[in-house]
């Protein structure tokens, strides 16, 4: 007498979860690093760009630099706040990636 594997509601739902969820997880991933590497070059020029408005501060008129190097470390600080905040959304889905292995197996 031979048995057929027959999947079980259960399984059939985590298997219609995973074939839905699944490609969504990996293109969010995708466009997680693409951002991520986007806002690495973004910091980047920052970077540069404040070390050399940083070279005019002593000059006679320093006023007129200060909104620019103002407006250009708040622009890092939210940079550097959103780079965490991809991060910590970047470790969700790998453990909605994992979850939905541990579910596949």
């Amino acid at each position: 007498m031979s048995e057929t594997s027959i999947p079980t509601e259960q399984q059939q739902q985590q298997l219609g979860f995973h074939a839905v969820l699944g490609p969504a997880v990996l293109e969010i991933d995708q466009a997680i690093l693409s951002v991520q590497k986007s806002q690495a070059n973004l910091g980047k020029e920052i970077e540069r760009l404040v070390a050399e408005l940083e070279l005019f501060t002593d000059i006679a008129e320093p006023p007129k630099l200060q909104p620019c190097l103002e407006k250009l470390f708040d622009a890092k600080n939210r940079l550097s706040l959103t780079n965490k905040l991809l991060a910590r959304t970047n470790e969700r889905v790998e453990r909605i990636q994992n979850e939905l292995k541990q579910i596949q197996k």
